[in-house]
């Protein structure tokens, strides 16, 4: 069994994100997006800082300047906004539809990296995306309005909402890079510290936002009726809780475990079965028709991932690099602490993003 600690750490975490979107769509259902993102990031964010205070004795991790600014750019395009319109989507089109929109993201950030991270694709990243975004295709142009079982209000608007959450997704783990990269040579900062300054100004920026749509009065209150048990803050509070435990805690601590016991694109393959793990859920809680059109359209989107991942060699043409270069450019944008262990890659903090590997 221990030989395979690694691989099963990966699919926890991947089961992990598939509980966080069931709970987050129900209670997104009971009060609405804006006040389930603000809450949960909350949460993961007194999470976090309790655990940085265990493994690190300090509240604050020790950035420079520019590092803090682009990693806070990073949470709030990845965190708050993302975050925002993913879990709208999950209100409007389902968690099954939501979370395979979520798989785009790996393949966004490998585009924008291209140019501003000078990232070239090779032919087998170029696949990758072609089998993800095709298997994604596959699925939202079925149509399914005389298909049995719970239909969704807006799913149109779901789909797109899903869409614009993996473009924040993307751009917020490419800030993410900058920001982590420009940390001064020597001081390294573990995955737990970059999350945190991620988490700070996500939780801030989505407060605020919260407070503006109150004040304008446009601010989403779920779709579940007042007789339906829309207001039972005791209900709410508990969804968004363990949501926030599976999510920030367990899902992190899994991929963790994962990434640094097996090769990182097995690990990321693995983790990136959500979308697959999520169809027998929607069937027996959601009650949700699975043909085999969305069967075979999610598991093509999760092999993309898997070729872009595993097959991913940085493109044509680069100059040589020394081994110790291309052992830190392998490992991760996450970076570590002073005196911390070997660079490990992690899973971010809401359960649909994550931290690519460089495509260097």
């Amino acid at each position: 069994m221990g030989a395979f600690i690694g691989e099963l750490a990966a699919l926890g975490a991947a089961s992990c994100w598939v509980i966080t979107a069931m709970v987050f769509t129900e209670a997104g259902r009971r009060v609405g997006a804006t006040v389930v993102n603000v809450t949960r990031l909350w949460a993961a964010l007194v999470i976090l800082l309790l655990v940085h205070v265990v493994l690190f004795g300090s509240w604050w991790p020790s950035l420079p300047s520019e590092g803090w600014w682009y990693l806070g750019i990073s949470g709030v395009i990845g965190l708050a906004l993302g975050d925002q319109f993913l879990f709208r989507a999950l209100v409007d089109a389902g968690p099954r539809i939501s979370t395979l929109m979520m798989t785009v993201s790996p393949a966004l950030t490998a585009i924008i990296a291209w140019p501003v991270l000078d990232q070239p694709l090779g032919w087998f990243a170029v696949l990758g995306m072609t089998l993800t975004l095709g298997g994604i295709a596959w699925v939202v142009c079925e149509r399914r309005a005389d298909a049995p079982g719970r239909t969704y209000p807006h799913p149109t608007r779901g789909v797109l909402l899903g869409l614009l959450g993996g473009v924040g997704q993307a751009v917020g783990l490419i800030f993410a890079k900058l920001g982590m990269g420009s940390v001064a040579e020597g001081t390294m900062v573990d995955p737990w510290s970059a999350t945190l300054v991620r988490m700070l100004f996500g939780t801030v920026s989505a407060s605020l936002l919260l407070v503006a749509l109150v004040g304008t009065r446009t601010i989403d209150r779920g779709t579940r009726s007042t007789g339906e048990g829309r207001g039972r803050l005791s209900t709410v509070s508990l969804l968004i809780l363990v949501g926030a435990i599976f999510g920030p805690v367990l899902g992190v601590w899994l991929s963790l475990v994962s990434i640094e016991r097996i090769d990182a694109g097995i690990a990321a393959t693995l983790m990136s079965l959500s979308p697959v793990f999520i169809l027998p859920v929607v069937r027996i809680i959601e009650h949700e028709h699975i043909g085999p059109r969305a069967v075979f359209g999610a598991l093509l989107a999760v092999l993309g991932v898997g070729v872009l991942v595993a097959f991913d060699d940085g493109g044509d043409g680069l100059a040589p690099q020394d081994d110790e270069t291309i052992s830190m450019e392998r490992s991760s944008p996450s970076v570590r602490s002073r005196g911390s262990d070997p660079l490990v890659k992690s899973r971010a903090l809401d359960p649909t993003s994550w931290i690519e590997p460089s495509r260097t």
